[in-house]
Protein backbone atom coordinates (compact mmCIF):
# COMPACT_ATOMS: atom_id res chain seq x y z
CA UNK A 1 0.00 0.00 0.00
CA UNK A 2 1.04 3.60 -1.00
CA UNK A 3 1.18 6.28 2.34
CA UNK A 4 -1.75 7.84 0.18
CA UNK A 5 -4.11 4.81 0.83
CA UNK A 6 -2.92 4.51 4.21
CA UNK A 7 -4.00 8.60 4.64
CA UNK A 8 -7.23 7.95 3.51
CA UNK A 9 -7.40 4.60 5.91
CA UNK A 10 -6.12 6.87 8.67
CA UNK A 11 -9.00 9.95 8.21
CA UNK A 12 -11.58 7.87 7.85
CA UNK A 13 -10.92 5.78 10.95
CA UNK A 14 -10.61 9.56 12.94
CA UNK A 15 -13.82 10.47 11.13
CA UNK A 16 -15.40 7.55 12.24
CA UNK A 17 -13.93 7.95 16.29
CA UNK A 18 -14.78 11.23 16.48
CA UNK A 19 -18.35 10.75 14.78
CA UNK A 20 -19.49 7.80 16.86
CA UNK A 21 -17.60 10.04 19.92
CA UNK A 22 -20.31 12.76 18.79
CA UNK A 23 -23.20 10.82 18.55
CA UNK A 24 -22.91 9.36 22.02
CA UNK A 25 -23.43 12.87 23.42
CA UNK A 26 -26.80 13.83 21.54
CA UNK A 27 -30.01 13.95 23.77
CA UNK A 28 -33.26 12.96 22.41
CA UNK A 29 -36.87 13.00 23.39
CA UNK A 30 -40.28 12.81 22.24
CA UNK A 31 -43.47 14.93 21.72
CA UNK A 32 -47.13 13.29 20.76
CA UNK A 33 -48.98 16.05 18.54
CA UNK A 34 -52.10 14.57 18.87
CA UNK A 35 -52.27 14.98 22.61
CA UNK A 36 -51.16 18.66 22.21
CA UNK A 37 -53.84 19.47 19.80
CA UNK A 38 -56.36 17.38 21.99
CA UNK A 39 -55.66 19.70 24.83
CA UNK A 40 -55.55 23.08 22.93
CA UNK A 41 -59.19 24.75 22.73
CA UNK A 42 -58.30 27.07 19.63
CA UNK A 43 -57.80 24.05 17.88
CA UNK A 44 -60.49 22.15 18.86
CA UNK A 45 -62.93 24.82 17.83
CA UNK A 46 -60.98 24.85 14.77
CA UNK A 47 -61.36 21.34 13.75
CA UNK A 48 -64.89 21.69 14.78
CA UNK A 49 -65.26 24.94 12.48
CA UNK A 50 -63.86 22.79 9.48
CA UNK A 51 -66.10 19.63 10.24
CA UNK A 52 -69.11 22.18 10.43
CA UNK A 53 -68.29 23.54 6.61
CA UNK A 54 -67.56 19.72 5.84
CA UNK A 55 -70.93 18.58 7.03
CA UNK A 56 -72.53 22.13 5.02
CA UNK A 57 -71.25 21.28 2.03
CA UNK A 58 -71.83 17.70 1.45
CA UNK A 59 -75.43 18.45 2.15
CA UNK A 60 -75.15 20.87 -0.40
CA UNK A 61 -73.60 18.59 -2.94
CA UNK A 62 -76.23 15.49 -1.70
CA UNK A 63 -79.04 17.34 -2.33
CA UNK A 64 -77.72 18.34 -6.04
CA UNK A 65 -76.99 15.07 -6.39
CA UNK A 66 -80.98 13.89 -5.07
CA UNK A 67 -81.92 16.52 -7.93
CA UNK A 68 -79.71 15.00 -10.78
CA UNK A 69 -81.02 11.60 -10.12
CA UNK A 70 -85.04 13.05 -9.99
CA UNK A 71 -84.09 14.59 -12.88
CA UNK A 72 -82.65 11.55 -14.61
CA UNK A 73 -85.49 9.29 -13.41
CA UNK A 74 -87.58 11.57 -14.95
CA UNK A 75 -86.51 11.74 -17.97
CA UNK A 76 -86.40 7.82 -18.43
CA UNK A 77 -89.99 7.69 -17.91
CA UNK A 78 -90.21 10.16 -20.26
CA UNK A 79 -88.30 9.52 -23.02
CA UNK A 80 -90.70 7.49 -25.37
CA UNK A 81 -92.62 10.50 -25.12
CA UNK A 82 -90.25 12.89 -25.79
CA UNK A 83 -89.41 14.16 -29.19
CA UNK A 84 -85.54 14.52 -30.30
CA UNK A 85 -84.66 17.85 -29.80
CA UNK A 86 -86.81 17.69 -26.11
CA UNK A 87 -84.72 14.57 -25.53
CA UNK A 88 -81.75 16.92 -26.49
CA UNK A 89 -82.80 19.49 -24.20
CA UNK A 90 -83.26 17.02 -20.74
CA UNK A 91 -80.09 15.45 -21.18
CA UNK A 92 -78.51 18.73 -21.53
CA UNK A 93 -79.89 20.20 -18.32
CA UNK A 94 -78.98 17.03 -16.48
CA UNK A 95 -75.17 17.21 -18.05
CA UNK A 96 -75.02 20.77 -16.99
CA UNK A 97 -76.07 19.78 -13.42
CA UNK A 98 -73.50 17.06 -13.17
CA UNK A 99 -71.02 19.83 -14.60
CA UNK A 100 -71.83 22.22 -11.64
CA UNK A 101 -71.81 18.95 -9.21
CA UNK A 102 -68.15 18.55 -10.12
CA UNK A 103 -67.33 21.85 -10.00
CA UNK A 104 -68.80 22.62 -6.79
CA UNK A 105 -67.16 19.90 -5.25
CA UNK A 106 -63.70 20.55 -6.97
CA UNK A 107 -64.28 24.58 -5.55
CA UNK A 108 -64.95 22.92 -1.95
CA UNK A 109 -62.81 19.65 -1.73
CA UNK A 110 -60.42 19.42 -4.79
CA UNK A 111 -56.68 21.38 -4.90
CA UNK A 112 -56.29 24.40 -3.42
CA UNK A 113 -60.54 24.02 -2.65
CA UNK A 114 -61.98 25.88 0.20
CA UNK A 115 -61.38 23.11 2.43
CA UNK A 116 -57.12 23.54 2.34
CA UNK A 117 -57.67 27.16 2.36
CA UNK A 118 -59.66 26.99 5.48
CA UNK A 119 -57.21 24.63 6.71
CA UNK A 120 -54.57 26.89 6.03
CA UNK A 121 -56.17 29.97 7.44
CA UNK A 122 -57.23 27.98 10.76
CA UNK A 123 -55.19 25.41 11.71
CA UNK A 124 -51.15 26.60 10.29
CA UNK A 125 -50.87 29.65 13.09
CA UNK A 126 -51.75 26.91 15.74
CA UNK A 127 -49.28 24.76 14.35
CA UNK A 128 -46.54 26.90 14.06
CA UNK A 129 -47.62 27.76 17.76
CA UNK A 130 -46.97 24.17 19.18
CA UNK A 131 -43.87 24.32 16.83
CA UNK A 132 -42.59 27.32 18.28
CA UNK A 133 -43.38 25.75 21.51
CA UNK A 134 -41.51 22.84 20.78
CA UNK A 135 -38.70 24.67 19.68
CA UNK A 136 -38.60 26.47 23.45
CA UNK A 137 -38.62 23.23 25.24
CA UNK A 138 -35.73 21.37 23.02
CA UNK A 139 -33.99 24.56 24.00
CA UNK A 140 -34.53 25.08 27.31
CA UNK A 141 -34.44 21.05 27.93
CA UNK A 142 -31.29 21.11 26.24
CA UNK A 143 -32.77 18.17 23.76
CA UNK A 144 -31.03 17.60 20.18
CA UNK A 145 -33.96 15.99 18.62
CA UNK A 146 -37.60 15.55 19.64
CA UNK A 147 -39.47 13.61 17.46
CA UNK A 148 -43.37 13.25 17.20
CA UNK A 149 -44.90 10.13 17.76
CA UNK A 150 -47.81 11.47 16.08
CA UNK A 151 -46.16 11.60 12.98
CA UNK A 152 -46.19 7.38 12.50
CA UNK A 153 -43.04 7.04 13.29
CA UNK A 154 -42.84 4.02 14.63
CA UNK A 155 -41.08 3.91 18.10
CA UNK A 156 -41.17 0.66 19.51
CA UNK A 157 -40.07 1.18 23.12
CA UNK A 158 -39.62 5.14 24.69
CA UNK A 159 -38.62 5.73 27.62
CA UNK A 160 -41.12 8.09 29.81
CA UNK A 161 -39.18 10.37 30.95
CA UNK A 162 -37.89 11.11 27.79
CA UNK A 163 -41.35 12.61 26.74
CA UNK A 164 -41.47 16.06 26.67
CA UNK A 165 -45.17 16.70 26.14
CA UNK A 166 -46.07 17.80 28.82
CA UNK A 167 -43.07 20.88 28.94
CA UNK A 168 -44.97 21.55 25.43
CA UNK A 169 -48.05 22.12 26.47
CA UNK A 170 -46.97 23.99 29.65
CA UNK A 171 -44.69 26.53 27.50
CA UNK A 172 -48.15 27.19 25.35
CA UNK A 173 -49.85 27.87 28.99
CA UNK A 174 -52.67 25.02 28.69
CA UNK A 175 -52.87 21.81 31.58
CA UNK A 176 -53.61 18.60 30.35
CA UNK A 177 -56.60 17.27 30.54
CA UNK A 178 -56.51 13.65 29.63
CA UNK A 179 -53.98 11.10 28.57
Amino acid sequence: MRWTDNKYFFLLYLLCFFGLNQATGQRIGYINTKIIYKNLPEYQAAEQEIENLIANWNKEINSKEEEQRRLMQAFEMDAPMLTEGMREEKLNEIRQIEQELREYQNKRFGYKGMLSIKQEQLLIPIQEKVYQATERVAKIKRVDFLFDVAADLSLPYVRASKDYTDFVLEQLGVKRIDN
